[in-house]
C-alpha cells in the first residue's frame, strides 16, 4: 500500500465517522481514485505529502479538458450540438 493510497483509506474512514451518504462516499473516492491515477501515471508520485498546488490544477486542467471533450461528443450524438 502507497502513502497515497493510505492517506486515502484514512480519509474516507474519516468521512465514514462523518456520517456522509453512501452516495458521497462513492463520489469522493472515485473522484480521488481518478487523482491517484493521474498523479501516479503523470508524476510518478505515490506519497501523498510530495503532492503541491501545481499538481492538483494541472489535473484540474487535464479533467477540464476531457469533460469538455466529452461533453462535446455527447452532444454531437444527440444531435444538440451549440455553438
Amino acid at each position: 500500500m502507497t502513502n497515497f493510497e493510505f492517506q486515502l483509506d484514512n480519509f474516507m474512514l474519516y468521512c465514514s465517522s462523518k456520517n456522509l451518504s453512501r452516495k458521497t462516499l462513492v463520489i469522493y473516492e472515485q473522484m480521488l481514485r481518478l487523482i491517484e491515477m493521474y498523479l501516479k501515471d503523470t508524476f510518478q508520485i505515490e506519497d501523498a505529502k510530495k503532492v503541491q498546488s501545481g499538481h492538483i490544477r494541472q489535473y484540474k486542467n487535464h479533467d477540464d479538458l476531457v469533460n469538455s471533450h466529452a461533453l462535446a461528443v455527447q452532444a454531437r450524438k444527440s444531435g444538440k450540438l451549440y455553438v
